[in-house]
């Protein structure tokens, strides 16, 4: 997730090994205030992505195959995906 900033990334790290909001406040020396703002930004970005992915598999440039995204033209570029439809 490229879109998140360095500080979202740390706390992500934190929530991936179970630390509550209070004890990451506490690891970065940040108010619970806003490392609640933080993981609220994160979700925000999540939706956000996610909602792209969809589009894209819905016109058919991507595919969601064993959990994984997978762009259907090797160098992303849509006009092979437009000369592979024909």
């Amino acid at each position: 997730m490229g879109i998140l900033t360095p500080r979202e990334k740390e706390i992500l790290k934190y929530l991936r090994q179970g630390k509550s909001v209070k004890e990451i406040g506490r690891l970065v020396g940040t108010p619970v205030t806003s490392i609640s703002r933080s993981i609220t930004s994160i979700r925000r970005k999540a939706q956000d992505i996610e909602e792209d992915v969809q589009f894209f598999c819905e016109i058919g440039y991507a595919s969601i195959e064993k959990g994984h995204l997978r762009f259907l033209t090797p160098d992303r570029d849509p006009k092979a995906l437009s000369k592979k439809r024909e």
